[in-house]
């Protein structure tokens, strides 16, 4: 147990680096302007929860008189379970697989069980943290609004202690089966990649499931049922994960013996899973561990033309920059899955949900609302989007944390920083455009969004995407995360991830900002897409620009 805890102490203290932090803060004086940023942070994100809680309360004094605000708990939880299940899995197979603190922790005497253990531990503080903004202001909300009593809140305490174990369990399971059955391949990268895809779309086609099946066969009866049975809603929308109604009832009928019967389900469900994982560590955990590492070459002898070829590719430095960047990305299967597959990811996301209820969440309702004032918006809307599913997947803002330990190469290669900033440059704004494709034809074939229509929003996507790519490039570069261990923390866990993001809420709300002046002032129509087009051709050439510029000035400082 010692040594467990132990393991658990030290992947803390890597996995959030408080002490470090600290130190840089007060003893050493360095990055002091963190402070400030929290608490600009901290101001941004209160009006976002309390207009969610106001829309708690709402939909609260909506169902209370039917007999149905419980499902709101019942929503709450599920969000949070599928956020656990969905994102968990970059967590595990980051953590399990591809920490670079591995190759010291496998000769040392810890059982496999241990290592995974301390491992699943710091991913479910992570996990602990990621639920907060969604899954606590909904128990916090109905407790206060039903006016719940001591019972209540230890229900919720208990319920949200155990929340993120079941769907966590089953994703670690999963993973640890598929890393196993990847070894025994050749191909162990593209195994991954295509694993991961599985197992995401699996995800999602459960979430669909789950949303059809909430809204199918509401006959007569079924609608009956609706308003006279407290729990029929609840039922409905639970029935593809039982989990979320056992702990709804735990929470909603705590201090009774319903919420203690559903309570002890919960937690032998869970507890039961967890087991699996102990028994799954010890039997292929290290068997799908090793050989991860190994790269499979081809035997193939070259002609002393591709020899003279692949020797001189310093001639097109930019080209061979892309190159070596692309590979970063490509044979870490994290970077890809973080990167490209976020892109891909939320277009496919709007996909299920637009299908959730073929009644309700009808896209043709959904463009004639977009339709119902006036096309320019509908050009607006659609080029945030793009902009939305292209930019915000945080590769630009880990261009040079993605390197880490391996960055002095881009120091002492004959190559200019301009150079290689500019091939950086090229392979994020080549996701970007992976975005932007996958969300214009989610907007063509669902929405039936017309083509000249969307081919403007595509324009001011592009030319926004130049910004926003090259702002989340001068974060990066200015304080790069190079020391990282676990390669999670190079793009999920990087700080330099959301100060850009918030950077590019900025540019976003000026550009909105100078839009709403313009309508005030009377622009419309053509001449507003125009001045929203040359306002953000402005504002890209400076970030560019400043990009280049900075470069030539930054690399020589950055410390390896």
């Amino acid at each position: 147990m010692s040594r467990l805890v132990s393991l658990l102490r030290a992947g803390l203290r890597s996995n959030f680096g408080l002490s470090v932090a600290l130190h840089r803060i007060f003893v050493e004086k360095k990055d002091r302007w963190y402070i400030p940023l929290f608490g600009l942070a901290a101001i941004g994100i209160l009006p976002t929860l309390y207009g969610y809680a106001l829309l708690i309360k709402s939909l609260y004094g909506f169902l209370q008189p039917i007999g149905q605000e419980r499902v709101l708990l019942t929503y709450g939880i599920l969000l949070g379970q599928f956020l656990v299940l969905l994102f968990g899995f970059y967590y595990v197979i980051s953590a399990f697989y591809f920490s670079r603190d591995l190759e010291m922790l496998i000769p040392l005497p810890f059982r496999p069980v241990e290592v995974m253990l301390s491992k699943f531990a710091v991913i479910l503080v992570n996990e602990y943290l990621t639920m907060i903004p969604l899954v606590l202001p909904v128990l916090i909300t109905y407790g206060i609004l039903s006016k719940a009593r001591s019972s209540y809140w230890a229900g919720a305490i208990a319920v949200y202690a155990l929340l993120p174990v079941i769907p966590l369990a089953i994703v670690s399971i999963l993973v640890v089966g598929m890393m196993r059955l990847v070894n025994l391949t050749r191909k162990k990268d593209v195994m991954i990649v295509i694993g991961s895809v599985v197992m995401i779309v699996a995800v999602m086609a459960l979430q669909f499931t789950i949303g059809r099946s909430a809204g199918r066969g509401m006959g007569v009866e079924a609608v009956a049922g609706f308003f006279f049975s407290p729990n029929s809603l609840l039922s409905r929308i639970g029935a593809g994960f039982p989990p979320s109604v056992w702990a709804t009832r735990a929470v909603a009928d705590a201090g009774t013996a319903s919420g203690w019967t559903s309570l002890c389900v919960f937690a032998a469900v869970s507890l039961l899973l967890f087991w699996g994982i102990l028994i799954t560590a010890d039997k292929l955990f290290y068997r799908g561990l090793i050989g991860i590492g190994e790269v499979s070459g081809r035997k193939r002898t070259l002609s002393r033309k591709e020899m003279s070829h692949r020797v001189s590719s310093g001639r097109r430095p930019i080209r061979a920059i892309f190159e070596r960047e692309w590979r970063i990305m490509n044979r870490t299967p994290i970077f890809l899955l973080n990167g490209v597959l976020t892109a891909v990811i939320l277009p496919l996301i709007f996909v299920v949900m637009s299908k959730m209820d073929s009644g309700r969440g009808d896209p043709a309702a959904m463009l004639r609302f977009l339709t119902s004032s006036t096309s320019v918006y509908v050009i607006l809307g659609a080029a945030v989007f793009m902009v939305v599913c292209g930019c915000l997947n945080g590769t630009a803002s880990s261009a040079f944390s993605r390197e880490g330990g391996q960055f002095w190469m881009s120091k002492v290669i004959p190559v200019t920083p301009r150079e290689q900033v500019l091939a950086k440059f090229a392979h994020s704004y080549l996701i970007a455009l992976l975005g932007f494709a996958a969300a214009a034809t989610v907007l063509v074939l669902v929405l039936h969004l017309g083509a000249p229509v969307c081919l403007v929003a595509v324009l001011l996507a592009l030319t926004a995407g130049i910004a926003l790519t090259a702002a989340g490039m001068i974060i990066d570069l200015a304080r790069p995360l190079l020391d990282w261990i676990n390669p999670m923390k190079a793009i999920k866990q990087n700080l330099n991830v959301l100060i850009a993001f918030f950077a590019d809420m900025g540019i976003l709300a000026v550009v909105w900002g100078i839009t709403t002046l313009l309508v005030k002032a009377g622009v419309g129509g053509a001449s507003l897409i125009a001045a929203v087009f040359a306002v953000l051709a402005v504002i890209s050439a400076l970030c560019f620009r400043f990009l280049l510029i900075f470069a030539d000035k930054r690399y020589r400082d950055i410390e390896v």
